[in-house]
């Protein structure tokens, strides 16, 4: 049986991502959406912009803008805790 990826909130469970961190690749992102992937200490990275592009309620409310800022850092953490890293 294949080994299941653990999605960046599994490995905030495990401590290998901290909050600090994942606020980090939320801001990163924010500031520049265009941003490369974000790499946690812990060796893995996560590209934000592909994570948020698997998230459909994301994706569609990132697009509009008129959503507000603050629905906009929800979207972008919701996306980033529920998207699967990558080793690096």
């Amino acid at each position: 049986m294949a080994k299941e990826i653990p999605s960046v909130g599994d490995l905030r469970r495990k401590s290998e991502v901290t909050d600090e961190e994942i606020g980090a690749a939320i801001a990163a992102y924010l500031k520049d959406e265009n941003a490369k992937p974000f790499a946690f200490k812990s060796g893995h990275t996560i590209d934000v912009a592909k994570a948020i592009e698997m998230h459909p309620q994301a994706n569609k409310l990132l697009a509009d803008e008129a959503t507000t800022p603050g629905l906009r850092r929800t979207m972008v953490m919701t996306a980033v805790i529920m998207g699967f890293p990558v080793l690096g």
